[in-house]
């Protein structure tokens, strides 16, 4: 009996073992990578998702802060290369530029004045003053002589002896009068004049530059596409109230390339462009720039790249989302 108990018992757990090995075995599924979300395509182009922006563009702002005083343009207007757009109020500005006009205009003609030749009359009036000058210090001379000159002990007290001092001096102030209408310019007053019309020059330029900060022109021939500034506003140097562009051309610009996918990439590799607005447009594209400064975006390094399409389609629009498929030269 206790053999039978002993039999059945090996049969029972013989049948357990073979039961769990003939039992499903687990299945391993394969864990996605970062490399299976890379950029990388199926037939090795890269793709990276852009945005469309025009050809060229520029947000303006005053290089001076002041008060709007005439705005020129509206949104959508076309404006030319150095057009005014926005003039601020320049009354001041105005001002300083005719003052540093005027003080030229004075050291010009001072200069001028060194180069002309002397008044005839005027020598003929110095020489005139001068003789009359001499006489009188004859005269005070001779009255001087009559006190006694100088063997009288008071004859420093004697009006005839101040009388010919001031004659003397007379004279003398006369004579340099006549001899510097007589003598030519020296190298001296010449290098003088010739500081003060620089220095002149100098100070209208600056005036003038200041002036011109007042205006906001047009850096390039373009489309405004939108403009924040109203008469009678303040506005804030170096603050964008203008964005300016030509939508003559557009291209397509990405940061989704990272240091592993841009070695990939070169300069005028063959690209297609899709757009999430526009289903049915699809166009191609070279790869027509690659910034060489790549600049840290989470913890990636990565590289603008700039694709221009080979043919322009009018409904795209600023800022439009593309996706970009570069086909990297083998």
């Amino acid at each position: 009996m206790r053999k039978l108990i002993l039999a059945f018992g090996f049969i029972i757990l013989t049948s357990i073992s073979l039961a769990g090995c003939s039992g499903a075995q687990p299945t391993t599924s394969a864990t996605p990578t970062a490399a299976s979300v890379n950029p990388i395509g199926l037939a090795g182009s890269i793709i990276a998702q852009g945005t469309v922006t025009p050809i060229k563009s520029a947000s303006l702002s005053t290089p001076t802060s002041g008060i709007v005083a005439e705005v020129s343009v509206k949104e959508g207007d076309h404006v030319d290369a150095g057009q005014v757009l926005v003039r601020l109020a320049a009354g001041q500005q105005q001002a300083a530029v005719a003052q540093a006009q005027a003080a030229l205009k004075q050291a010009q003609a001072a200069r001028q004045k060194l180069d002309q030749p002397v008044d005839q009359n005027l020598i003929i009036a110095a020489r005139a003053d001068l003789a009359n000058a001499q006489a009188a210090v004859q005269q005070a001379q001779a009255a001087y002589d009559r006190a006694g000159g100088g063997s009288n002990p008071q004859v420093g007290m004697l009006p005839t002896t101040l009388a010919l001092e001031n004659a003397i001096n007379a004279r003398n102030a006369a004579q340099a009068r006549l001899d510097n209408l007589m003598k030519p310019p020296s190298a001296a007053d010449i290098a003088s004049a010739d500081a003060g019309i620089a220095a002149a020059q100098a100070n209208v330029q600056s005036a003038q530059a200041v002036l011109a900060d007042t205006e906001l022109h047009a850096p390039f021939a373009g489309t405004i596409a939108t403009i924040d500034a109203k008469v009678g506003e303040a506005v804030t140097a170096g603050v964008p109230i203008i964005q300016l562009a030509d939508f003559s051309a557009w291209k397509v610009e990405t940061t989704d390339l990272t240091e592993i996918n841009i070695v990939n990439v070169h300069v005028a590799d063959a690209a297609t462009l899709s757009f999430d607005a526009i289903p049915d447009l699809n166009l191609t594209g070279k790869v027509t720039n690659i910034e060489s400064f790549g600049t840290n975006h989470q913890g990636d390094i990565v590289y603008k790249v700039t694709v221009t399409p080979d043919k322009m389609d009018d409904r795209l629009r600023w800022n439009m989302t593309a996706k970009v498929s570069i086909e990297p030269k083998q």
